[in-house]
């Protein structure tokens, strides 16, 4: 989408809508614009007094011979809460609208609202068009918006908001990278094949890249990770991605869980939903995503990118609940469920990336544990960390994007729920705090490293709450967040 700024009423002769944000009991304000024609104005005063624009929803008047060609009121409901996400919602409902109507070159108003932010609708209107259509036989036929021309105030400094709009349309272009990662099924993207697209990932930011195949995982001892391939005759792949900057002097980790198809392994799944696994590795794709968007950025920070893949089938091979594994950490884990095994992926990832990168701070962000969605649902995810100051940047990272996280504690006695009885460790505790007990198991694999979990089990898929994403879809999760701290916490 190309997005430019204008403080005068000048109207580009190729706009199709002019788009006018309006709060509950301020419609008159927002009808009112000195972009709308004399007569226009009359019909929507007129429409306005008789109570059908409400200020709530979205109201669409043709006017095929203005300028604009059309007006759409984009109703915001009370001018109170969380007023950026109201305009986000708002933008996300219009794009089905705008399709419908073929509008692709928009004229946003925003002179009367000076609190509202371009950002908050470019990221809206690109993550609401995504369309999930590579295993499609007929090629998309939805006009997309590409062309997008921002009315202002003059006290807004237009380079300022150039900048702020352009980033916000790189993060939700590597969430929907993201997105297509997410949504490929499993045969399209085994371990090897999301290895590939690391690469390619690589060579598109000039970032250094890493990848270990089993035999190498086996020389280091990675005995957890290697545990939950062995079900499989696709190879587990550990994919290391860096990213530097001459300037920074911190490096931050993000680790993601990438399980291309969980089945449970020996403790096998129901049926019943089981195609959904495919989204198993969204974790590995949110940090793929915001990866991809630092570089694109190109952020003050050196981040290194990891990600273990692998699948979790059965076959004779595999895995059976009661067998110990040694980590690459040389502590022991006892196998009780063979279905809790992105943890053990992770744990083997993590203490490698500990050792041979030595971070300042670790993220992983992980599909990990249903008791977070039975806990918070598919509207915020779980954030689990001992440094309460990096927990609270990534809490208000979330906010600033719309990716919510939620806190949940992590102490000793947890901790002790974890250890087990013919090994170090066992890899799942007992069927209460499942989310809290997942991430205690992680901690023994960090160090003294700065550490936090990220537990999107509910977001990743099926996410709730914002019109711009489909639920029926990869939803990205992650990828902005991490994106955004990264960049709030850059040199």
């Amino acid at each position: 989408m190309d997005i430019h700024f204008i403080t005068n009423c000048e109207i580009e002769p190729e706009v199709d809508c002019l788009v006018i944000p309006a709060w509950e009991n301020e419609v008159h304000v927002a009808i009112n614009s000195s972009l709308i024609a004399l007569e226009d104005q009359t019909s929507l005063n007129l429409i306005n007094d008789r109570g059908t624009i409400s200020g709530k929803d979205l109201f669409y008047l043709p006017t095929p011979m203005s300028a604009y060609r059309g007006i759409l009121i984009l109703g915001l409901g009370k001018k109170e809460g969380d007023m950026s996400h109201k305009f986000r919602n708002a933008a996300g409902k219009a794009v089905g609208l705008l399709q419908k109507y073929k509008k692709h070159h928009l004229l946003l108003e925003l002179e009367h609202a000076p609190e509202l932010q371009t950002r908050h609708f470019v990221a809206a209107v690109n993550l609401a068009q995504y369309e999930h259509t590579a295993f499609k036989t007929k090629a998309s036929e939805t006009i997309k918006v590409d062309n997008l021309c921002v009315h202002l105030c003059t006290s807004k400094e237009i380079t300022i908001e150039q900048i702020k709009a352009n980033r916000a349309q790189t993060f939700t272009e590597c969430a929907n990278y993201a997105r297509d990662l997410g949504n490929a099924p499993g045969n399209a993207l085994t371990p090897k094949i999301l290895a590939e697209k690391a690469r390619e990932l690589a060579k598109e930011t000039e970032s250094e890249i890493e990848v270990l195949g089993e035999t190498d995982m086996e020389k280091l001892g990675m005995g957890a990770l290697l545990s939950v391939s062995q079900g499989s005759s696709e190879e587990a792949q550990l994919i290391t991605l860096k990213h530097t900057h001459p300037s920074a002097s911190k490096t931050v980790a993000i680790v993601g869980k990438g399980l291309t198809f969980d089945a449970g392994g020996t403790s096998l799944k129901p049926s019943k939903g089981m195609q959904d696994m495919k989204f198993d590795m969204c974790g590995a794709a949110a940090v793929l995503g915001a990866f991809k968007a630092i570089c694109e950025c190109n952020a003050a920070i050196n981040v290194v990118c990891v990600v273990p893949s692998s699948e979790n089938l059965i076959n004779g091979d595999a895995t059976k609940p009661g067998d110990i594994v040694t980590s690459y950490s040389g502590k022991t884990i006892e196998i009780y469920n063979t279905d809790a095994e992105g943890r053990l992926i992770l744990c083997d990832a993590m203490a490698y990336t500990v050792e041979k990168h030595k971070p300042d701070v670790m993220v992983d962000v992980a599909t990990l544990t249903g008791a977070a969605i039975v806990a918070l649902g598919h509207e915020m995810a779980a954030v689990i960390s001992e440094d309460e100051e990096l927990q609270g940047e990534l809490i208000e990272a979330g906010k600033q994007v719309h990716e919510r996280l939620w806190p949940l504690p992590i102490n000793d006695d947890y901790k002790s729920l974890l250890k087990g009885k013919d090994a170090d460790l066992c890899n799942i505790g007992p069927p209460y705090a499942g989310t809290v007990t997942a991430a205690c198991f992680l901690s023994n694999f960090t160090g003294d490293t700065r550490w936090a979990h990220l537990d999107i089990a509910g977001t990743a898929w099926g996410m709730k709450g914002c019109s711009y994403i489909n639920e029926n879809l990869a939803s990205g999760f992650g990828a902005r967040l991490l994106a955004k701290w990264l960049m709030n916490i850059s040199e």
